[in-house]
C-alpha cells in the first residue's frame, strides 16, 4: 500500500521485544494488503451499482467498527471539537467519494490497472502540499512524480483501442486516488487527538448516512452469492482489514509498511489472471511498472526515517 498509513493512537506502549514487534507487523501488514487487493473481486461479484456497494459496505462497517469500539471502551469521554468535526465529516465524504470512483473504475478497466493507476496517489498528496503548504519536493520526489505520471499515460494508451469506457476507467480510478489524497490531508489533521478505529467508524457512519440517499433500494442482492459479497466487504474488507491494519501501524516500520503495501497491486493484477483471465498488454505492464517502482522509489525514500519510527496512519483504502 504506496499510501500515506492512517493516524497512530494515542497510546503507544513501550514494544518489550522490538524484533518481534516488526515480524508480527510485518506479516500483518502482508495479511492486511492481501485482503485489500482482493476488493475488486468481491464488488464486481456483488452484481450491485457503485453506489449500492459502497452504502452497504458503509452500514456494515459502521455497526461492526461502532460495536468494537464501544467493546473496548473507546466512546468514553470522547469529547470533540467543532473543527475535528469538520475534518471528520469531510474526510468521511471524501472515503466514501473515492470508493464510489474507485468501485465504478473496476467494472470500466480492470480490478489490476484500476489498482496500479491508484497507486498514484502518493504522488497527488505531494502536489496537493505544494498547493495547500506551498511545501517544496526535493528534486527526487520531483523525478518519482515525474516517472509516475509518464507512466500513467503510457498506462492509459490515449492513442489507443480500447474505447471511451476505458479512459473513463482510468480516469475513474485517477479521481478515487485524488479524494482518497484529500482523505488523507483531512484526516492527517486529527492524528495524536483521535483513536483511529474511533476515526473509521465516525466515517462509516457518515457515509452510510450520505449514501442511504443514493442508493438504489429496487435493485438488492438477492442470489446468495451475491449477499455474501456484500457482507464479506463490509465485514472482512472493512472492519477486520483495518484491525490489521492498526496492528501492523503499531508495531511495524515505516519502511516495512512501504515496501509490503505493494502487495496490494501484486494480489490485484493476480486477481485478474486468475478470476477473469484478463492479462495487461505489454505497454500496459511498461505503464504500471514504471507507476509501481516510482512508487517503490519514493516509499523508499520515505523509509529512511530514524531508526524505531512508526508510521502515523492518516486514511483508509
Amino acid at each position: 500500500m504506496s499510501q500515506v498509513p492512517p493516524p497512530a493512537p494515542l497510546t503507544s506502549p513501550a514494544a518489550p521485544n522490538p524484533q518481534a514487534d516488526e515480524r508480527l507487523g510485518r506479516l500483518l501488514m502482508i495479511a492486511a494488503m492481501v485482503i485489500s487487493g482482493t476488493i475488486g473481486y468481491f464488488v464486481l461479484m456483488s452484481g450491485q451499482p457503485a453506489l449500492n456497494v459502497v452504502f452497504f459496505r458503509c452500514l456494515i462497517g459502521a455497526v461492526s467498527l461502532c460495536a468494537w469500539c464501544a467493546w473496548r471502551g473507546y466512546w468514553r469521554g470522547l469529547r470533540m471539537t467543532r473543527w475535528q468535526i469538520v475534518n471528520v465529516t469531510l474526510g468521511a465524504i471524501t472515503l466514501v467519494s473515492n470508493w464510489y470512483f474507485l468501485f465504478t473504475a473496476y467494472r470500466m478497466t480492470s480490478v489490476g490497472i484500476t489498482t496500479v493507476v491508484y497507486n498514484v496517489q502518493p504522488f497527488l498528496l505531494v502536489l496537493a502540499s505544494v498547493i495547500v503548504t506551498r511545501e517544496r519536493p526535493s528534486l527526487a520526489t520531483l523525478a518519482c512524480l515525474g516517472v509516475a505520471f509518464a507512466g500513467l499515460v503510457i498506462l492509459a494508451e490515449p492513442g489507443g483501442v480500447h474505447g471511451a469506457n476505458y479512459l473513463l476507467g482510468v480516469a475513474s480510478a485517477l479521481a478515487a486516488a485524488s479524494l482518497y489524497a484529500a482523505t488523507t490531508l483531512f484526516t492527517k489533521k486529527l492524528a495524536g487527538t483521535i483513536r483511529p478505529e474511533i476515526i473509521a467508524a465516525l466515517h462509516m457512519t457518515i457515509g452510510a448516512v450520505v449514501f442511504v440517499w443514493m442508493a438504489d433500494f429496487r435493485h438488492l442482492p438477492s442470489a446468495p452469492r451475491e449477499i455474501g459479497a456484500i457482507v464479506t466487504l463490509g465485514l472482512f474488507h472493512t472492519t477486520f482489514m483495518y484491525l490489521l491494519l492498526y496492528g501492523a501501524f503499531q508495531k511495524a516500520s515505516t519502511s516495512s509498511l512501504a515496501v509490503f503495501g505493494f502487495v496490494y497491486p501484486v494480489v490485484a493484477v493476480a486477481v485478474d489472471f486468475l478470476a477473469f483471465g484478463i492479462v495487461l498488454h505489454p505497454t500496459q505492464w511498461l505503464g504500471g511498472v514504471m507507476i509501481l517502482l516510482a512508487a517503490g522509489w519514493y516509499a523508499r525514500g520515505l523509509g529512511a526515517s530514524p531508526a524505531g519510527h512508526r508510521a502515523r496512519p492518516a486514511g483508509f483504502r
